[in-house]
């Protein structure tokens, strides 16, 4: 801890140099303890840096659909940033959403950190009973287009939400095991979320739900969804070079694409085969990089690879036939 905060301390003297400044929010000591302390705080041009730790203090804000709660508000021109992707941990257990983003541009950016929880979401209901506003990790409301990359959203309701008038840039970003949609673009106008590199998957609900609106979706890992793995209602997104496999779990036959988008598979780049991701059962804690010789590694657009993480471990096993196995000897016990 105390080597990341000088490390964090020499990084705010540089960056003061240069006419910014580094804010750096510890849970435990100093003034600044949660992230709304630190945005507030912050200017324009300036970094807000999360020391490891989990931030769950829950502020109320008047938004265009009301009074929401959230771990922290995001401001136009702060970087929210956290030392450590997974020890910094941004709990919205408490509030419906971790991150808020209203009336911010390009500049307002989310990078480096996890965010998990959420309230008001049992698996299986058709939205979170306030009028599709949904129980998210990071929502985009009224002309909202931040930049999210190198993310992770885990454990909440839908992964990220933008709506209307709202076109965030989300990369290298992982949404997994949420009780609704991965990512659900509702409405948002001409503007395009961009989704790339991202690896959406385990989600109880759709992977990316686009209904009515614009998004591109590139070289990204969409797997495992209960339903499917992209849909569309009133629209058509742009999907290439993605790898939409085994979606559509509650569903028989299994469907990667649905509703307005026909099956984009061996079209402009996309696959559909198995990814296998290092620890998709959570065995070891849950690891979506892929392993080596996984179809993803190199089948991106210019030869990137396919999701948020690319391969790390040695071994390619399928994560199927131990699930399967797995459920049978559960219902005997």
């Amino acid at each position: 801890m105390r080597l990341a905060l000088i490390a964090a301390l020499a990084a705010a003297l540089a960056a003061s140099c240069a006419g910014a400044a580094v804010i750096v929010v510890d849970p435990n000591e100093g003034d600044i303890r949660t992230p709304q302390q630190g945005i507030l705080a912050a200017s324009a041009g300036d970094t807000v840096v999360l020391s490891p730790g989990v931030y769950d203090s829950v502020y109320s804000f008047n938004t265009s659909v009301g009074v929401r709660t959230a771990i922290c508000r995001l401001a136009s021109g702060v970087t929210l940033r956290g030392m450590n992707r997974d020890g910094c941990v941004i709990d919205h257990t408490g509030a419906e959403y971790g991150i808020l983003c209203e009336n911010v541009d390009a500049t307002a950016i989310v990078r480096n950190l996890t965010v998990k929880g959420g309230i008001g979401r049992d698996a299986g209901r058709e939205d979170d009973g306030d009028g599709r506003n949904l129980v998210a990790g990071i929502i985009c409301l009224e002309n909202a287009s931040p930049t999210i990359e190198n993310v992770t959203i885990k454990d909440s309701a839908t992964g990220i939400v933008a709506r209307e008038g709202c076109a965030p840039t989300i990369r290298r970003t992982v949404i997994a095991r949420g009780s609704h949609h991965g990512i659900y673009v509702y409405m948002n106008g001409a503007s395009p979320v961009v989704i790339d590199r991202v690896t959406a998957v385990q989600n109880f609900d759709v992977g990316v739900y686009v209904f009515s609106g614009t998004a591109t979706i590139t070289n990204s890992s969409i797997t495992h969804s209960g339903k499917p793995g992209v849909q569309s209602y009133e629209c058509t997104p742009a999907v290439a070079y993605c790898n939409v496999y085994l979606n559509g779990r509650t569903v028989t036959p299994h469907v990667n694409y649905s509703g307005g988008i026909t099956d984009q598979t061996g079209l402009n780049g996309n696959i559909s085969m198995e990814p296998f991701y290092c620890d998709y059962t959570g065995a070891a804690g849950y690891d979506y990089h892929v392993c080596l010789d996984s179809p993803n590694v190199g089948a991106g657009q210019g030869g990137v690879d396919i999701g948020a993480l690319g391969g790390a471990c040695p071994t390619c096993v399928s994560p199927v036939s131990r699930m399967s196995w797995g459920a049978i000897k559960a219902l005997y016990r």
